[in-house]
This record gives C-alpha cells, sequence and structure tokens, in this order.
C-alpha cells in the first residue's frame, strides 16, 4: 500500500529534499516517510500510519528499500544464513539486501509474494519487479540522475517533468499493443516490466533491464501421474492460500469455480488459524436474472461454513473518470475501477483488511488454443487419438475437429488474408464508426496465427507474462487508497510453476472448460458448481453501465483524434443511444483516453 523510490545521482547533489517531494507527490501511499542516504542514491519509502509494508534496510554498504510482503521470508531467510549472508533483521528491505549478495540480480527469482525493490550500493542500482508484475515500478534515466518510483507522478515530481500525456502510448492502448515495457501514459516515464530486473550505474548509459524468470523453458518438463497431479496440486494450492491469509481476510466469491476453489481451501485454514469461519463478500443482481449467481454463492457459503455478506452494485463504471485517469496517471484500460473501490471500501468497513480472489486463474488451464496441432506436431500419436475420442464422443463433428488441427498450420500471412478477406472480424468486432484497415493492421484479428507454427501453443500458455500491467497497477494503487490488500492464489508462482510444467494432455484432458481443475476440486466443493457448464454472461451488466451523456462530452468533439476513428460517425451513434456491445467495448476504452487528455 505504500510506495518506495530511488534516486542515482550524478551530477546533481545528493539532495533528500528532493526524495521527499517524489514521496510526496503520492499522498494516498502515506504520510509517514522515512528517507536513507547510501552513498550518491537516495533511498525512501512512506507508508501509512495504521499499516507497514513498504520498508526500507539498515545502513550498510549495501541498502535497499522493497514494496510489498515477500511470501517466503521465513524459508529465504534460512536459505541465506546457510549460505553465510543471514539478514540483519526480519525486514522484508534486508532480507533483500541478503538476497542480492548471495545471488546477485537471479534473487528476485527466489523471492515468492507481490513485490517491488531497488538496492543499491551507492554507486549502481538493481530495480526489480514480481514474477507477474503486481507491484509498479516506473523509471527515468536523465544525465543528472536515475529515479525510480512505485508511481509515475512521483518520477515527474522528482526529475521536475512537464506533465503531459505520451499520444503513442495512449494509441498503443486503444488498439491494444502494450508490451510490458510500455512506458507511463506520463511522457518521459518509463516502465519496468514484470519478472524483470534493470540495473543502472553512475555513469551516464543505457540502463540494462534483463528478465529473471523464463516460464517458457518451464513447459511440459514435470512428469506426473493422474495421482500425482493431484496430490502435488492440493499441496501447493494450500501453500498458495496459507501464504495469502492474514486474519482479516473476505473471499470475493462469486458462483464460477475459480473463486469458490480458494474458498475450499481457505475456509478451513482460516477456521484453524483464528477460530473463526472466513468470511465473503459478493455482489449480487436480483434485477438482471442473467448475471446473478446468487443461488451458487449461496450453495457455497453454506458447503464450507462461511459467513457471507451480499451487496448491490452502486457505482456506475464511469464515476469520477477524470479523477482517476489523474490518480492512475493515464487511463485504465477495461478495469472498472469504480467498483473495484466500492468494493475495497465496503470490505474495509466491514472490518477486513485482504481480500482474497480467484482472479487470473483462466491463465493456469483455460488456454488450449493449438491443442490438437501440438500433440500432432511432436508426435504424441496417443493422446491425440485419445482427445480425438472425447470430442467425438461429445458429438463434435470432424469438420469440427480437422478445422482446429488444420488452423495449427496455417501460415502467418494466409491467415492474416483469409481473416481480412472474409471479413471475419468485421462487423462482430470491428463496430462502424472504426477504420477496418486501420484495425485491421494495429490490432490483427487472431493474433496466435502471427507466431511460428511450432509455437502457437507454447505462447498461449505463456499469455499472461507478457503485456502490460497497467490494470495491475491501477488495482494496488485502489488498494492503497482504500487500506486494504488483495492476494490472488491462484498466480503463486510455484503454483504456476506447477501448472506449466504439466505435459498438455494433462493439463487439458478434453477441449470442455476447466476440466482438470473441476476433477481437481472435487470432493472439496459442492457437485452442483463443478458440474455446472453454463457459464453467466455479464452483457446486461455491462450495457446498463453505458453513460451517453459522459460519451457525448468527451468523444463529440475531442481536441485530439485517435487515427482509425470516425468521430463524427461515432458522435451520430452516441446521440442515437444504440449502442451493441461491440461499441461500447471500444469506446469504453476511448472515452477513458480522452478523459486523461481533457486534464490538460
Amino acid at each position: 500500500m505504500g510506495s518506495i523510490i530511488a534516486i542515482l545521482a550524478r551530477s546533481i547533489p545528493v539532495d533528500t529534499g528532493i526524495a521527499r517531494q517524489m514521496l510526496a507527490a503520492a499522498p494516498h501511499r502515506g504520510s509517514d516517510l522515512n528517507v536513507r542516504v547510501c552513498g550518491n542514491c537516495i533511498l525512501g519509502v512512506n507508508n501509512k500510519d495504521d499499516s507497514t509494508d513498504s520498508t526500507i534496510s539498515s545502513e550498510g554498504p549495501l541498502m535497499a528499500v522493497l514494496a510489498g510482503k515477500l511470501d517466503n521470508a521465513l524459508e529465504l531467510t534460512n536459505t541465506l544464513s546457510a549460505a553465510g549472508h543471514s539478514p540483519v533483521s526480519t525486514n522484508a528491505a534486508d532480507i533483500a539486501v541478503a538476497a542480492f549478495k548471495v545471488f546477485g540480480t537471479d534473487a528476485p527469482n527466489r523471492m515468492r509474494g507481490q513485490f517491488a525493490g531497488v538496492v543499491t550500493d551507492g554507486r549502481q542500482i538493481s530495480c526489480f519487479r514480481d514474477h507477474i508484475g503486481f507491484k509498479p515500478l516506473f523509471y527515468r534515466d536523465d544525465p543528472s540522475a536515475f529515479f525510480v518510483a512505485t508511481e509515475a507522478k512521483q518520477i515527474v515530481a522528482g526529475a521536475k517533468l512537464r506533465r503531459e500525456p505520451d499520444l503513442d502510448v495512449l494509441k498503443g492502448i486503444f488498439y491494444g499493443k502494450m508490451p510490458g515495457d510500455m512506458p507511463s501514459a506520463m511522457k518521459g516515464v518509463g516502465r519496468l516490466p514484470q519478472a524483470s530486473v534493470l540495473s543502472a550505474n553512475g555513469r551516464r548509459g543505457s540502463p540494462v533491464v534483463q528478465r529473471y524468470w523464463n516460464p517458457c523453458a518451464i513447459l511440459e518438463t514435470g512428469r506426473y501421474t493422474e495421482a500425482e497431479v493431484a496430490d502435488r496440486f492440493t499441496e501447493l494450492f494450500a501453500q498458495a492460500v496459507d501464504r495469502s491469509l492474514t486474519g482479516k481476510d473476505v473471499i470475493s466469491l462469486s458462483g464460477g469455480i475459480d473463486s469458490p476453489g480458494v474458498a475450499a481451501f481457505a475456509a478451513p485454514q482460516h477456521l484453524e488459524r483464528t477460530g473463526r469461519p472466513i468470511s465473503a463478500l459478493s455482489a449480487v443482481f436480483p434485477d438482471l436474472p442473467s448475471v446473478d449467481e446468487s443461488s451458487y454463492i449461496e450453495l457455497v457459503s453454506k458447503y464450507l461454513g462461511i459467513e457471507l455478506h451480499t451487496y448491490r452494485i452502486q457505482a456506475q463504471v464511469f464515476d469520477d473518470l477524470q479523477h482517476w485517469c489523474g490518480l492512475a496517471d493515464g487511463p485504465i484500460p477495461t478495469t472498472a475501477i469504480t467498483q473495484q473501490q466500492e468494493y475495497y471500501n465496503l470490505a474495509r468497513k466491514l472490518g477486513f483488511r485482504n481480500v482474497l480472489t480467484g482472479e487470473l486463474a483462466e491463465f493456469l488451464f483455460c488456454y488450449d488454443a493449438h491443442l490438437l496441432g501440438h500433440l500432432l506436431i511432436h508426435g504424441r500419436w496417443s493422446a491425440l487419438a485419445r482427445l480425438i475420442s472425447k470430442q467425438r464422443g461429445r458429438g463434435v463433428p470432424w469438420n469440427k475437429i480437422a478445422n482446429r488441427l488444420f488452423e495449427t498450420f496455417v501460415p502467418a500471412q494466409i491467415g492474416r488474408w483469409y481473416s481480412r478477406a472474409r471479413g471475419l472480424d468485421s462487423p462482430k468486432r470491428i463496430p462502424d464508426w472504426l477504420n477496418r484497415s486501420t484495425v485491421q493492421n494495429e490490432a490483427f484479428y487472431r493474433t496466435d496465427l502471427l507466431d511460428p507454427i511450432h509455437r502457437r501453443w507454447l505462447e498461449y500458455q505463456l499469455l499472461a507474462f507478457s503485456g502490460c500491467t497497467g490494470s495491475l497497477e491501477a488495482s494496488d494503487l485502489c488498494e492503497a487508497i482504500n487500506g486494504v490488500t488483495v492476494r490472488r492464489p491462484f498466480t503463486d508462482i510455484d503454483l504456476w510453476e506447477f501448472f506449466l510444467s504439466l505435459p498438455a494432455e494433462l493439463k487439458f484432458p478434453d477441449t470442455r472448460s476447466k476440466t482438470l481443475i473441476r476433477q481437481l476440486l472435487r470432493g472439496k466443493l459442492p457437485d452442483a458448481i463443478l458440474d455446472r457448464r453454463d457459464k453467466t454472461v455479464f452483457d446486461d451488466h455491462i450495457m446498463a453501465q453505458i453513460d451517453y451523456p459522459l460519451f457525448e462530452r468527451f468523444l463529440s468533439r475531442p481536441n485530439h483524434r485517435i487515427a482509425g476513428v470516425d468521430y463524427e460517425r461515432l458522435a451520430a451513434r452516441i446521440e442515437n443511444r444504440d449502442f451493441k456491445l461491440v461499441d461500447f467495448l471500444w469506446a469504453n476504452d476511448l472515452v477513458r483516453i480522452h478523459a486523461f487528455l481533457g486534464l490538460w
């Protein structure tokens, strides 16, 4: 919830006043400031009075700041002590110092949890983020100094930058071109990608960014029987949930499988730890029957002995839009940040400080595109035959199976030509107020077909590790403002590496949704949940969020125009109040971009 900053001085004096200005630029992170000097480097943290999750190390030849929590602090401390470098305290920043002494820039790969940090010897610094990118870290490389901070606004304050938007970044956000190292929407501020270490020194020169984690190398390296998969999952998921619990926990419970799966492990562990049943807080939609999951939520709660709290969402997606754009230093893609704010605020009022969710679970066991082709390419004939037999047994026609095999071997250029020639992505994906050619060039339909044939299945397994972490950073900001933490046990790296290591035929025993996790949770959740095949569609709730007056305000006569958008036609559609879902999905990000631009 707090923040960290670092300044490596080059041609300017070491000035702790600048560090304090940077920390003060994010008052929502807390007013309890701590600043220390190590050679030519200044380190600083700020925290709220009632919580300390950003730490600064003891003084010494190597010093550090760290935001977040190390889930494996005790285990890591024991390892470091055995190597002859015991941390001088249990402070997470002191553990980071010892870890860098022993492991160098591979140290972050030995850490678990949600964290970002800086380690320095006063002459050079190493900056790092956690494997997924839950904790943000931005930087600025100037001749006078190298600046690092939790938020882009802190970099702007320290480097004395003029506040202005980066139009190229905004265009990238609109068309979904958002790599992990995409800069901030604030011009002149870089973003450190997830699972990376950035090294810079006191001499002028480009900083070096390197990945410390290579998930691709883990793919399909495991050798398990089905029974061993179940046992190992139970062990690792129990560990992931245990790492996430604090004693002041609430589960964001839905009627699907992912968050009930978290609840199945969290409920008994919480009861054992505290002597109290764990609680859940769930949004219900009694006025939208197609969206409401109350019956399933109540079923899970009764089955697991959970104390259930429910509420109806009052916040609208676009409430205080410009205010949030200013806080986040840019548009927040897709995320309904105001509804997150409502949830976190309510959780805090109910006395909870830590929220457990099933978010991002789909990346572990849902992405099975090109599975048949992958098995064929690698000559796994028995597994391929079993999978096809299961599909045929469910009535999947031969031509559909053949198409799934064929698409793996379609060359990229042919796939691009075919999708354009057939108009496969229009009008379903492209509304009439967007230029079709521009969209097809900027945001190609079926990007999986652009990968080399032998890597298409592999790249699908790694989708979570390459894109921009802007939505996670916005969630971190919202957590800080509301004084809560959010934990997602399915993203525990030990668990994730286990799923990455599974052979394709074990990870996807068939092509139905979430078959493996349904099997692994059997007996831990009601059969009615695990056997549920209908999927809740939130289209009605989404469409109810359309704010035509707000769209008119920001999109009818904008000062800046995104290439490919026909603003006149868009204005007419807004005036006619006739948006369909595809219109909203594009306008959702567009209006956020223009609200951000409206700050200037």
